[in-house]
């Protein structure tokens, strides 16, 4: 075999790769002997990667890889000895506490298998549904909506409608960064078809800068937005009437509680935050055609009225006919590779497998099925109420799968302190070093990426096979098989699995048994129920449902076209939205908004992606990006280090009190005029792993969507305020983690080794740092500012680097690097003061490496190459673009980072555009006297 077909391991775009390798044959494969490139036949992607998924092969070498079971003393376990102790330590706590004193906590990085084997365990013989996922943290909104509207978890739309539709509405998605691929056939369509592209974000974000029309409306207003939005189609008449009295329920008591909205465009602009004339354009764009695509992500499903949102937008597409049509309707753009494979079979707590809930008639099917009269009564516990019920007590056992809770969880001290407390803590996971491996009393080594087989399933509802291309290491297991063996320890019967293709068997074999006994039900893997181990093997990207085997490898499986739902009239439902309580939206005189938000290059708790350097080099500390009026509004300076906490439970403001209290959270700032003068943004990848300070979740309250119990991690107050640093900057080579007065530390990994980023609030500590009688110490001026620096010597070799300001240093990293084991001579002090003064210039594309110097030298070059005697080019700016671009290569792979290289192109072409006309004007007035 000369590749293998298999998919991402990020994003719900689930793209399809292709991995080879670089000798003859697949004996002894290392990752440097593959290559991996993006499957020009796959659906999702035909062939085209983001800059993360163009790395996936840089992921696999983890500075620190579990292979072993381990106790949390560090003592090695065997498996046998692993799983014993799981079944007995479950068993007891189930005796003695009851089923609801267990959970699982999951995620959407795990396998549709290892998901299904989870759901049997826990809501087949534990008899609990405390089973849920990190999808809940991602679009379970979308999905409550998605419930209440068709009956049913069912995406209607399809990537191919992007190519078909006319406009395009990107709702809370910044899908540029998220999602590039897909943001990509966007671009395309808007080229070719001349779509319109419609972005409703109060953040002017990459994919905002590439709109056709940008709605930056009021943080929380999009319900408000889509629900006038229907109103207005009611009052103009653009409603299909015969679509409704066929094909749903509702509408009329909805379509006046919406009217009274419409009824007053200039109010209603006024409420959603834009001027009349941009809320009328949109409008009027929705009204005026047929195939409009209405597409959201986290910024509306990461808020306490995400579900209601959502449903006021599937309201407007009901209205107008188009769910289930061609080039149009809504469509949820998935966080997670896995997260819809993980709620096919009933991963999250609120559902039973194969998309059933808890009546009677489904729990017995289960119970038939799996030969169990154990199943779950009721549902269990979702995310949030989960690690409550562990704070409080009342959970004393939990298993964790693929997912750091620790950190991407909010009010994130709290979930700490209740594993830290838990009797027994349970985490599979393929490193020992995040936040929430290093507080399990059993740790498992599952098989990541590359080593795991499997399927997937994406946001279009096509199930691809994951495969595996590299023989686990150690005694690393797939997560299906280590749940299978503590299940056969308790005495389970129904869970000797003899690989993955057996499990997926099941698993389609239970959908064609719901499918026959609920007809109504839109899922379906009939077609799927009797595949052989090598077709199973086989198997190519297929969209469901699959009623037959004749569809498998086919697409087109379009749902709800006929107009007949999955809810017991077959009819859909509008949905009124719930009253907003306007205090929640309001702000006091010292607060505002936090966004908690996505870096372009980094992924979840960056547990995967953090060690690539290439891809931490764009952003190598936490940040917080501001408005340059709330510097004044809270003292504090471009550059500078923030302390970040949540207004929203009350701390002591004490100058004294310590930037690492778990009351805080730190970032540097970053002066953003693109942000609202009232909002702030964090990525939410950073953790105590890579940041002394952890993350953003330390500085967010746990408050829940009502319906979904999604928590609202979006737009929630906070106070800042500055935080005072003596001494910052960053040492090379040796670090000591511990040394005394260290304040601020973040880890960054380089191509050549790692750096670390320092801060110390007492000058004496700084200078005590690290200091022998063996460094080389002297302070150089560079801008006005003094650079101390210091050289830590043994046997003539550079071992460490310090270089430390009063202010944020800027030197080249990469290159600082270099000198690390190199011998400290006159040359090196030449070449090390050379390399200082020069500075550092910051990474604008991750694919190429391109940086912004690079970008401002093209520039320059483009323009001095074209000026004309009057001092102006004879060249546009976009033909300079174009052309620096061309040679670069910036922006014109996955086209993530495209709205950066054009606006620091931008800003080049401005600077010597104003510096031509400057020389030229010196030279008129010389010529004049």
């Amino acid at each position: 075999m000369s590749k293998i077909q298999s998919s991402c391991a990020y994003c719900g775009v689930g793209c399809g790769v292709s991995v080879s390798p670089n000798k003859a044959d697949w004996t002894d494969i290392n990752t440097a002997d593959l290559s991996l490139v993006g499957d020009i036949n796959h659906p999702a992607n035909y062939g085209h990667l983001c800059a993360k998924g163009e790395r996936l092969l840089d992921s696999l070498d983890q500075p620190n890889v579990l292979r072993y079971p381990k106790y949390r003393s560090g003592k090695p376990l065997d498996w046998n000895s692993a799983s014993t102790l799981i079944a007995d330590t479950f068993a007891q706590t189930i005796a003695e506490h009851g089923p609801g004193s267990v959970a699982l906590y999951l995620s959407g990085q795990l396998l549709t298998e290892d998901y299904y084997v989870a759901n049997k365990f826990a809501k087949g013989f534990l008899k609990t549904a405390n089973i849920d996922t990190n999808s809940r943290l991602c679009m379970s909104s979308a999905v409550s909506a998605m419930q209440r509207a068709f009956g049913e978890d069912v995406v209607p739309a399809c990537f191919d409608d992007l190519e078909q539709a006319e406009v395009i509405v990107l709702v809370g998605a910044n899908t540029a960064w998220t999602h590039p691929v897909l943001f990509q056939r966007i671009l395309a369509a808007k080229k070719t078809n001349n779509a319109r592209l419609v972005v409703i974000d109060p953040l002017s974000t990459a994919t905002a800068k590439q709109a056709d029309l940008h709605l930056a409306i009021t943080p929380g207003a999009d319900l408000a937005l889509f629900h006038g939005l229907l109103g207005y189609l009611a009052d103009q008449n653009c409603v299909d009437h015969t679509y409704i009295a066929a094909h749903t329920e509702g509408f009329d008591s909805v379509v006046s509680e919406a009217q009274q909205l419409s009824a007053n465009l200039a109010e209603l602009a006024n409420q959603v935050g834009v001027s009349v004339t941009r809320l009328t354009e949109f409008y009027q764009l929705v009204a005026g055609h047929k195939k409009v695509l209405t597409a959201s992500c986290q910024g509306v499903n990461q808020s306490t009225i995400g579900t209601d949102t959502t449903n006021a937008m599937i309201n407007c597409h009901l209205a107008l006919g188009q769910i289930g049509q061609i080039g149009s309707g809504f469509f949820s753009l998935t966080g997670q590779p896995n997260a819809m494979g993980g709620r096919e079979v009933g991963g999250l707590a609120s559902q039973l497998a194969c998309h059933m809930g808890f009546s009677a008639p489904e729990r017995q099917l289960l119970a038939d099925f799996w030969q169990t009269d154990s199943v779950a009564e009721q549902k269990g516990l979702a995310a949030v109420e989960m690690f409550d019920a562990l704070a409080d007590g009342k959970i004393k056992a939990i298993w964790i799968m693929g997912t750091n809770p620790v950190v991407s969880l909010p009010n994130s001290e709290k979930i700490a302190k209740a594993l830290a407390d838990c009797p027994f803590v349970v985490v599979s996971e393929i490193s020992p070093d995040s936040d929430t491996a290093k507080l399990a009393d059993v740790l498992l080594p599952a098989q990541g990426w590359s080593e795991k087989c499997g399927t997937v399933t994406n946001s279009e509802r096509t199930i691809t096979r994951q495969r595996g291309f590299i023989t686990p290491k150690g005694q690393a297991k797939a997560d299906w098989w280590a749940m299978s063996q503590v299940a056969k320890k308790m005495g389970f019967h129904g869970f000797d699995f003899e690989d993955n293709a057996s499990v997926f068997n099941e698993f389609s074999a239970m959908s064609a048994r719901v499918k026959q006994q609920f007809p109504n039900k839109v899922f379906d893997l009939t077609g799927l129920a009797d595949l052989s181990k090598g077709q199973y093997d086989a198997l190519l990207p297929t969209q469901w449902p699959i009623a037959s085997a004749t569809q498998i490898g086919q697409r087109g499986g379009r749902v709800f076209s006929d107009g007949v739902f999955a809810t017991a009239s077959g009819k859909a439902q509008f949905v009124a939205p719930a009253p907003v309580n306007p205090s929640e939206q309001s702000l006091t005189n010292n607060t505002l908004l936090l966004n908690s938000c996505r870096s372009r290059d980094q992924w979840h708790t960056m547990t995967r992606t953090g060690h690539i350097a290439s891809l931490r080099a764009s952003i190598p500390e936490p940040v917080i990006h501001l408005h340059s009026s709330q510097l004044r509004d809270f003292s504090l300076i471009d550059g500078g280090l923030v302390r970040i906490q949540s207004a929203l439970t009350p701390h002591s403001m004490d100058a004294n009190a310590t930037i690492l209290s778990s009351a805080f959270t730190v970032a540097r700032a970053v002066v953003d005029d693109d942000m609202p003068a009232n909002v702030a943004s964090m990525s939410m990848h950073w953790s105590a792993q890579f940041s002394m300070t952890k993350g953003v979740n330390q500085a967010l309250d746990a408050r829940v969507d009502p319906i979904s119990k999604q928590p609202g991690f979006k737009c929630q107050p906070v106070i800042l305020s500055p935080v005072l640093l003596a001494l910052q900057g960053v040492v090379f080579g040796q670090h000591d983690s511990s040394a005394h007065g260290l304040c601020w530390q973040v880890a960054q990994t380089l191509e050549n080794g790692v750096c670390h980023h320092i801060g110390f609030t007492d000058t004496n500590d700084g200078f005590a740092y690290q200091a022998t009688a063996y460094s080389l110490k002297w302070t150089l001026t560079v801008d006005g500012q003094p650079l101390y620096i210091q050289c830590n010597m043994d046997k003539g070799l550079l071992k460490a680097l310090k270089v430390l300001s009063h202010t944020q240093v800027n030197v080249g990293l990469n290159q600082m690097n270099t000198f690390i084991g190199k011998p400290v001579d006159k040359q090196l002090m030449k070449l090390l003061h050379q390399q200082i003064k020069a500075g550092n210039s910051p990474l604008i594309c991750a694919c190429t490496g391109v940086s912004e110097a690079s970008i401002n030298d093209e520039i320059n070059q483009q323009f001095n190459d074209q000026v004309m005697g009057d001092g102006l080019a004879n060249i546009s700016f976009q033909q300079a673009l174009d052309s620096t671009q061309s040679l670069l290569g910036c922006g014109r792979q996955c086209g993530s980072c495209h709205s950066e290289v054009k606006q620091c192109a931008k800003q080049s072409w401005l600077d010597a555009l104003s510096y031509t006309e400057i020389e030229h004007q010196h030279a008129v007035e010389e010529d004049v006297a």
